[in-house]
């Protein structure tokens, strides 16, 4: 082996080490809270829009009801906006809200509303 190329793989080795040595450990992050104390955790949801329809699919990790609901701005004038009912997603349940605007999507997002 010329005596270049052993230079660069030796190079290439160190810096592969290095890289190793010093790239930060994978962890799990909490997901960030309130700090207020009243405040009651609530569903986590995601959210998806395929032409035009919104999909929302909310799982609740934690002890409580939350009361989650799916609302559609749509894009023209005509097209009504969608108010879904409230959905109750109990402790280790997971609900799939849905709805459509005639033409296209211009946002949607989720409510959380107290369990009652």
């Amino acid at each position: 082996m010329p005596v270049s190329r052993r230079r660069t793989a030796a190079l290439t080795i160190t810096l592969a080490a290095l890289a190793g040595v010093t790239a930060p450990a994978a962890r799990a992050v909490p997901p960030v809270g309130s700090d207020d104390p009243q405040e009651v955790p609530h569903a986590q949801c995601r959210t998806t829009v395929v032409r035009s329809t919104a999909t929302a699919t909310c799982f609740n990790p934690h002890g409580n009801i939350s009361r989650v609901r799916l609302h559609i701005e749509c894009k023209r004038w005509y097209d009504p906006d969608v108010d879904s009912l409230a959905e109750a997603v109990g402790p280790a349940q997971r609900v799939t809200l849905s709805g459509r605007c005639w033409q296209e999507i211009e946002d949607i997002w989720v409510s959380h509303d107290p369990a009652g």
